[in-house]
């Protein structure tokens, strides 16, 4: 384009006008800039100052190298020239003329504004990405970063760095190893090194920065540049360690936990959960780690539509926690009680986005809260029947002392007839009232010498009374001599569970047999059980349903029980089988289905006492000492004068008092009291123990025998003396009395 000083187009070509935009009837007029829209370099509007002639006008020298921009309309971008403004001087030394050379450049400039701006993006980036990119010059040293070195480091990075030079931003305890890296990594003209270390944060601190370098060889083989990256993993690493950290107490939680951990999609229905839960549990391996359905068909089909059920309201209600107790399906076909319980995880519009759960196994703690309930019955019972029994023992002694002085008084058949009745029936009650007791006792008795032949019938007695009328009960002992040392109240613990199971097993009605026999094992099948020798086997067999190997086999497991819940707690064979283990034996059933069930407990039998035989049929009288002088303390009217009268019908001398208080009272107004006879349960204070050592402490040499309508050896403590005392278990007759009377007043030979 040719212009004259003034700016007015001369002369300009095809291109130009192509380029510019412009028309042949340009030439001869002044160029309107605004109509251009031009801009700078640097982006700017170009302006009437800007405008090349009248530069060369001004300066009076060509303008070079000038970059202009013209933006295009629409959606065009921007055309991009290179500009020389060249003048035509005149020999008088006037500019004539101005030459405008315009080159397109558009391409190669878009190129390098394009270029500038990916470079700006990618220095931001590793700005923000605390990200630093370096080129390194092995053989001249010279080093080159990113801007953002100085944001990573707080320091403008250095010129130059020789191999031997550790960067001081490197913690000191990590500078050898980062070394050593290198130049293992350039000794084994490795071509990529990547190392983690620790360095000094420019805001404070230590982080963790990881770097990826690539190597660069000549071609004899020397390290010539390394180029890579650095970038600062300090939060990444202290997430991960956070992550580490709580999926390692998820993992002892999930181990030590009892439960089964569980997290649910609704919106996929994938479950995860915990495997060692599932295997903890016994349940199919298949419900972990993942599974969706699977764990519904565990449930039973009498529970499963109500789970289903609450757990759909859950999720499409408003809750935020859900608890279900159901029943489920172990791998080995048996049957536990599970308590799920869940978290109901909701974003801000109320959807429920994850559910997170655990299930817990409650099968032995539901059973054991119905053991507990069970054991409080009883304890409830046994404080009650023992109140009871003290009373009606007493009742008891004074038919049964009554009676026995009306049978020394008459010689009349059918009285003595009618009064033997009367005792009979008395003495059965006194022997009820003391299994009773004996059932129903808190705490174990000792175990004691005993003939299993003579308890069959008063066992017998004690079984009845559970039983319908429709089972038929037979009792028997093949031998007179069957003699054993259990817990007696043991026993018939066990044998009266026995007979409830037989029960039930009969709920038409059917036979029940109680047998009693010697048993001797001989080496074989019950050697690794039972130790050859002698034993008493006890067998109780029904005509039941029998059942199943697979439920016979697991009939003494503590808590297994095949009656539906809420009717039993599972204990009661399982206690049956630890008393005969307790008791030096063993407990057996043989049992099939429709072929009645046989529970055989084995017990060690030992030999009778010797002239045990004989002793119980020996007649005993009352000491003949009428200078005794005999103290009497029981709180119940009749006994102590039902007790008065039998020592003073033989000569005795009698105080008598209703109580502990009373009792210490006459001690010190007679010091000549031979013997106290005292009832252990009273009122006024102080009960019978506690007045036998006072008295004891008063008189030393007194002599003591103790009644009780419940009381038992173990209850006693050391207030009793076996070898100086006797306790007499009411209702007692006029020879135990004299039995008990002699023992203590007569050396042992006497007896």
């Amino acid at each position: 384009m040719i212009c004259s000083p003034d700016g007015v187009v001369r002369k300009i070509n095809p291109e130009a006008m192509r380029s510019l935009g412009l028309s042949p009837s340009t030439e001869g007029r002044t160029i309107e800039r605004a109509k251009f829209d031009l801009i700078k370099e640097d982006g700017s509007p170009f302006t009437e100052e800007d405008c090349l002639v009248k530069s060369v006008m001004e300066r009076g020298e060509a303008v070079r190298d000038a970059i202009i921009g013209k933006l295009a309309g629409g959606s065009g971008g921007t055309q991009w020239f290179h500009c020389n403004a060249l003048p035509i001087v005149e020999p008088t030394g006037e500019i004539s003329t101005v030459i405008l050379y315009f080159n397109d450049i558009s391409q190669r400039r878009n190129h390098e504004l394009a270029a500038k701006a990916d470079q700006r993006r990618f220095q931001l980036a590793l700005r923000a990405a605390r990200s630093v990119v370096c080129d390194w010059d092995l053989l001249t040293e010279e080093f080159w970063a990113s801007e953002s070195f100085e944001t990573v480091f707080g320091s403008s990075p250095p010129s130059t760095m020789g191999l031997t030079e550790v960067p001081q931003y490197v913690v000191e305890e990590d500078r050898d190893r980062y070394q050593r890296q290198l130049l293992q990594a350039l000794a084994q003209q490795d071509r990529r090194l990547q190392r983690e270390f620790r360095f000094v944060r420019p805001e404070g601190g230590i982080g963790t920065l990881r770097s990826e370098f690539t190597i660069h060889y000549d071609d004899d083989g020397e390290p010539v540049r390394i180029i890579g990256s650095t970038i600062d993993v300090t939060e990444l690493r202290q997430k991960e360690e956070k992550l580490a950290s709580s999926e390692e107490r998820l993992r002892i939680v999930t181990e030590l936990s009892s439960d089964i951990l569980w997290e649910m999609n609704p919106d996929t229905e994938v479950v995860w959960r915990a495997a060692e839960g599932v295997e903890r549990l016994g349940l199919d391996p298949d419900l972990a780690p993942y599974s969706g359905g699977a764990w519904i068909d565990q449930v039973s089909p009498e529970d499963r539509e109500r789970v289903v059920s609450s757990l759909s309201a859950a999720l499409e209600g408003g809750a935020d926690r859900w608890r279900e107790e159901y029943r489920m399906q172990k791998a080995d076909g048996s049957t536990l009680l599970v308590q799920d319980t869940a978290a109901l995880i909701r974003d801000e519009n109320g959807a429920v986005t994850r559910v997170v759960g655990a299930v817990r196994d409650i099968t032995e703690s539901r059973r054991l809260e119905d053991f507990l309930r069970n054991k409080q019955s009883l304890e409830s019972l046994g404080k009650l029947t023992g109140g009871v029994a003290h009373d009606f023992n007493n009742m008891l002694m004074i038919i049964m002392g009554n009676t026995e002085i009306l049978l020394d008084e008459t010689d009349n058949p059918d009285v003595r007839e009618l009064l033997d009745l009367i005792q009979s029936a008395a003495r059965n009650g006194a022997e009820l009232t003391s299994r009773l007791l004996s059932f129903a006792r808190q705490q174990p008795l000792a175990p004691q010498r005993m003939n299993i032949a003579e308890q069959m019938e008063q066992i017998g007695k004690l079984i009845r009374h559970g039983l319908p009328e429709d089972i038929t009960l037979s009792v028997t002992a093949s031998e007179e001599d069957l003699f054993v040392e259990v817990d007696p109240s043991q026993l018939d613990n066990a044998l009266v569970n026995l007979a409830m199971n037989a029960r039930d097993a009969m709920p038409e009605g059917g036979l029940l047999t109680l047998e009693a026999s010697s048993y001797r094992v001989e080496l074989g099948a019950l050697e690794n059980v039972l130790a050859p020798g002698e034993y008493v086997r006890i067998a109780m067999t029904d005509s039941g349903s029998g059942m199943a190997p697979e439920i016979a086999s697991r009939v003494f497991e503590p808590f297994f029980t095949t009656k539906a819940r809420g009717d039993g707690t599972g204990l009661g064979l399982s206690m049956v089988y630890g008393f005969a283990n307790q008791s030096g034996g063993h407990a057996f059933v043989e049992t099939a289905p429709g072929e009645g069930t046989t529970v055989c407990i084995f017990l060690p039998k030992i030999e009778p006492i010797e002239g045990e035989a004989e002793s119980r049929g020996t007649e005993y009288t009352f000491p003949r000492d009428s200078a005794a002088k005999i103290l009497i303390v029981e709180d119940e009217g009749q006994v102590r004068r039902y007790v008065e009268k039998l020592f003073e019908a033989e000569g005795y001398s009698v105080l008598s008092a209703s109580n502990g208080p009373d009792a210490m009272a006459l001690l010190d107004r007679h010091d000549d009291v031979d013997l106290l006879f005292t009832d252990i349960v009273m009122p006024g204070g102080m009960n019978g123990l506690e007045l036998a050592e006072k008295a004891r402490h008063r008189l030393p040499g007194i002599k003591v025998i103790f009644s009780s309508g419940y009381a038992s050896m173990r209850t006693l403590g050391d207030s009793f003396d076996p070898g100086r005392d006797m306790l007499l278990l009411k209702p007692y007759t006029r020879m135990e009395l004299a039995k008990a009377l002699k023992r203590v007043t007569c050396d042992p030979v006497c007896d």
